[in-house]
């Protein structure tokens, strides 16, 4: 398993060294009398080396590819450009120029990547999660023929050993279109990143970039987030801990955003957003103490090398009291208003088909005595009032003398 594997690392090596020797083009023509022999790019280290047979008061090299350029000192017929280079997969020209008592020579030369246009991979990009993964993905070239294989390498930072894919991740035709690698350490140094790519019948174009690794970092939200409310003062105390990352340690390296909803409501507007920098707790006052709240967090880079996008966040926390009635209460709400609508609405109904009328008849008055009695003649009735009241005297005289 280990030769198979090692003779497609070496035909891949090989491969890439032919491309870089086919593209390198050196010319001599502005000063051919120029000390400056065999000047050879090695392309892994970015390091740019020449022979001469005499001694220099001065060295320097430079590189340019599009509107880049960068000029550096060069010892012992050597120039390390490492992660100030540019990437190579566009072209780019590299120059030395040495100075001595008798003069001052240069030697130019022209990098032209080599391969079929349109072969080499489009829209490759990387992201680092879960502290120490990394994925990588890309597209095949939109000409590239239907057996390219393509293969990734890289090197962190640059003066390391480069290192190919681990895992690939293959289209349904068996295609690498991604790679997953283990174990990975961000440096603040830049990573250099190179897919190259072969097929039967054609030379395929190769894809370089750089990559600040922290800048790809995907931060996980703070862990161990907690919430204890005072009853009295009403503030809740949040605490948490800051995501787990594997090139720092310090709190203040880190930014929060704290966002905050009623529960009942989780997709209404914010109750309550907070940025913070740094810390590891924070005090929110709450507006409703007979409300429970769902809260969640998130971070981002603040300073250090990481990564100032923000990252996913948390599961939501719930915290708060929520003021709960009774099943037994909402029973008896039910059956009173139920009964008050029953009793409205056979009220309505009775008054509108008077039937009010036949369920409690009107009881009758009482007839009076004296109704219907002939009319008396008024002189005869004083006349028999007169006599009775003379009886009556009588009967106290008689009553008087028996005592």
């Amino acid at each position: 398993m280990v030769a198979p594997l090692a003779l497609i690392f070496m035909t891949q090596w090989m491969l890439l060294i032919t491309q870089l020797s086919f593209g390198w083009h050196c010319t001599d023509s502005e000063m051919p009398d120029s000390p400056i022999r065999n000047l050879v790019l090695n392309q892994w280290k970015m390091e740019l080396s020449w022979m001469s047979s005499m001694n220099f008061t001065e060295e320097w090299c430079s590189v340019t590819a599009g509107d880049f350029t960068e000029t550096i000192m060069a010892e012992n017929m050597k120039c390390m450009f490492g992660n100030i280079a540019p990437p190579l997969h566009n072209g780019a020209t590299f120059s030395v120029t040495v100075v001595n008592i008798n003069g001052t020579y240069s030697r130019r030369c022209r990098y032209i990547p080599q391969g079929l246009n349109g072969s080499a991979i489009e829209n490759f990009s990387c992201v680092i999660y879960n502290v120490s993964l990394m994925n990588c993905t890309w597209q095949e070239g939109i000409n590239a023929p239907g057996d390219t294989q393509y293969f990734l390498y890289w090197q962190n930072p640059r003066d390391n050993e480069e290192m190919e894919c681990e895992l690939y991740i293959k289209d349904k035709n068996g295609r690498n279109t991604g790679c997953r690698f283990q174990n990975v350490r961000i440096e603040t140094e830049i990573a250099y990143f190179l897919v190259n790519g072969s097929s039967k019948d054609f030379l395929i174009q190769f894809y370089d970039e750089y990559i600040e690794l922290y800048k790809i970092e995907k931060l996980m939200p703070p862990s161990n987030i907690t919430v204890n409310c005072d009853e009295i003062k009403n503030d809740c105390i949040i605490q948490w801990q800051r995501p787990q990352i594997s090139h720092s340690n310090k709190d203040r390296c880190f930014k929060y955003e704290i966002n905050i909803n009623y529960k009942d409501n989780p997709e209404g507007k914010n109750t309550y957003t907070s940025v913070q920098e740094g810390g590891n707790s924070h005090t929110f006052k709450r507006s409703n103490t007979r409300k429970k709240y769902l809260l969640k967090m998130r971070t981002a880079g603040s300073a250090c090398f990481m990564s100032p996008a923000w990252g996913e966040w948390s599961a939501p926390v719930e915290f708060g009291n929520e003021e709960i009635i009774s099943s037994s209460v909402w029973i008896l709400l039910v059956v009173a208003v139920v009964t008050l609508l029953v009793a409205i609405i056979t009220i309505l109904f009775c008054k509108r088909t008077s039937c009010w009328k036949t369920a409690f008849p009107q009881i009758p008055e009482p007839k009076n005595a004296f109704c219907g009695l002939p009319d008396t003649n008024s002189v005869l009735m004083e006349s028999k009032i007169h006599s009775i009241t003379s009886e009556n005297e009588e009967i106290i005289l008689v009553a008087d003398v028996v005592k």
